[in-house]
């Protein structure tokens, strides 16, 4: 497959031109150690075409990539799959300004809702004991969608804890009631290349982003965003542009570019033989720990069965040089790819098999999020004057920034929630000692 914007910058070096143009490190400067990195951080001059008016190289990339994930149109994303969330908001939501969403969406979805004034209709998933994973059903789908007249549902799937929704049954759901459906798949890019497709695109999502830098061997914050609509194809770019910078990074879009070859080449031969070697892992790891069922590239242990809190477990593992995605009360989460090497997972697999556990249950009662009165939209609460007050106090008042629990960043209130008694007490028991509530007396 073709590297159409990787070759034209190496061309640009080999010619060795005078950089009369951005950026002011002139493809020389060696200040911050980067090396050959300077040399390949070009700007939009002649031929190296533009992100959002693309029409040369970057247009040819995009649609290998597209071809690639089975995709009617795929745009590049400098500002990762956030700008890619932002853009499928202001795509998908513009009549009705309405969407229905799984409570466990990340904090840019809502900042996103608050910066396009789009009111959300929550649909609260069937929480294991983390309000970062759950189930969401088509059926519950089906049923926000009967009383609540909306643009689009919005899901996270695969979601942190790395459950994965049935985006099929949910897709057929949303035609029904001429919704589009919207897939925060920024953990799944490379379930397009698994031996059974399991990517939204091939599923039936009508738009899903992909966080490239995830899973694949990408610049952090390279981003895909996926349109499988023909009535959206050709308004990303637009919307997007309103977002971003104007200066996208060219090398983000290189690695997006050189990893277009990646994918068309060995990585489904390579991801085969690495989800084996996960899978595994978690089988013989399964006689000591409890391993969660989860995506393949993710090793996600239920840690207080065993006596440790996850965040012991991470600074246990510390010990050994070992750093995990994310770690809270109740889990540990391991996010593993092919260019993690045989030795990477031998040395996790020893390392926790000699964790000395306490083997005593430890006392976590599963915190369930209660339901809140939306009392004011989030836009209006977002940009509302707040006051920081301890979340004890703050039961009966008006939530005025979200409150996330990060990382992943994954809502605990939303902007314009009243937060109750419940609420409050829901909120400490998750480690949120403090809130910003709206200040306006005539909402408290």
């Amino acid at each position: 497959m073709t590297t159409p914007v990787y070759d034209f910058v190496r061309g640009y070096i080999e010619k060795s031109p005078v950089r009369a143009h951005m950026p002011g490190h002139k493809g020389a400067s060696q200040e911050c150690g980067f090396g050959a990195a300077y040399e390949y951080d070009i700007t939009e001059i002649k031929g190296a075409d533009a992100l959002f008016e693309a029409d040369g190289i970057i247009l040819e990339s995009e649609k290998n990539a597209a071809e690639l994930f089975g995709a009617a149109e795929t745009v590049y994303s400098c500002g990762g799959s956030t700008a890619c969330i932002q853009t499928m908001l202001a795509c998908a939501c513009r009549k009705k300004k309405r969407i229905i969403a799984a409570r466990n969406a990340h904090r840019a979805f809502i900042n996103s809702c608050a910066l396009l004034d789009i009111d959300v209709k929550w649909i609260y998933p069937v929480y294991s004991d983390s309000i970062v994973s759950g189930d969401i059903t088509a059926a519950a789908v089906g049923k926000a969608l009967s009383e609540y007249d909306a643009d689009a549902v919005y899901i996270t799937s695969p979601d942190y804890l790395g459950h994965i929704s049935d985006i099929k049954e949910i897709s057929q759901v949303c035609r029904r009631y001429n919704a589009y459906l919207l897939c925060d798949n920024a953990h799944g890019a490379y379930t397009a290349f698994l031996k059974e497709n399991i990517h939204p695109v091939r599923l039936g999502a009508d738009m899903c982003c992909d966080s490239a830098h995830k899973t694949l061997p990408v610049l952090t914050g390279g981003a895909y965003l996926h349109v499988n609509n023909e009535k959206l194809v050709g308004q990303a770019k637009e919307y997007m542009s309103m977002f971003c910078s104007t200066s996208p990074s060219y090398l983000i879009l290189q690695s997006l570019d050189m990893c277009n070859a990646y994918l068309a080449g060995a990585f489904s031969e390579e991801l085969a033989v690495t989800c084996q070697k996960v899978t595994e892992l978690k089988e013989r790891l399964s006689a000591v720990w409890d391993i969660c069922i989860s995506e393949p590239l993710k090793l996600v242990i239920h840690t207080v069965s065993s006596g440790l809190y996850g965040y012991e477990l991470a600074d246990i593992l510390r010990q050994d040089n070992i750093e995990c995605e994310y770690a809270d009360s109740t889990h540990i989460v391991f996010m593993l790819s092919p260019k993690n090497s045989d030795d990477d997972l031998s040395r996790l697999r020893n390392a926790l098999e000699k964790v000395r556990m306490p083997k005593l249950l430890i006392n976590t009662p599963h915190v369930k999020l209660p339901q809140m009165e939306q009392a004011v939209s989030i836009r209006e609460a977002a940009f509302s004057e707040c006051r920081l007050v301890p979340v004890k106090e703050a039961a009966g008042k008006i939530c005025g920034r979200a409150v996330t629990v990060c990382p992943p960043g994954i809502a605990a209130a939303v902007p314009g929630e009243r937060i109750s008694d419940e609420a409050a007490e829901a909120l400490f028991k998750l480690g949120i000692t403090e809130i910003n509530v709206i200040l306006d007396s005539d909402w408290e």
